[in-house]
């Protein structure tokens, strides 16, 4: 019985351990995350600086696009224009890590 109750005992300390991990994780997330439910038309490509993608906890996994100006835009990453922005944001990047 002893060992029963030291088992029980120790399995409920490791799954309280976890919940707090993933909680603390969750909020964290929850803080950072930006989500878009809709999406903005094309933004001129001389324009972006930046991109990266919408929080896990996002019921939409979108393109957040952020421009020289610091203001940040959603894109659907199925469309062709964001697609495009992308592969030339990464372009730029890495023209600019190259120097």
């Amino acid at each position: 019985m002893k060992t029963f109750m030291k088992t029980s005992l120790l399995f409920l300390m490791l799954c309280c351990a976890l919940q707090l991990t993933s909680a603390d994780t969750m909020s964290s997330d929850l803080a950072n995350s930006i989500c878009c439910f809709n999406e903005t038309s094309k933004i001129p490509l001389k324009q972006l600086e930046s991109y990266f993608w919408t929080s896990r906890i996002c019921p939409l996994k979108y393109t957040v696009f952020v421009t020289v100006r610091k203001k940040r835009f959603c894109g659907n990453p199925e469309n062709a224009w964001v697609k495009r922005a992308m592969k030339h944001i990464d372009k730029k990047s890495a023209s600019n890590s190259a120097k």
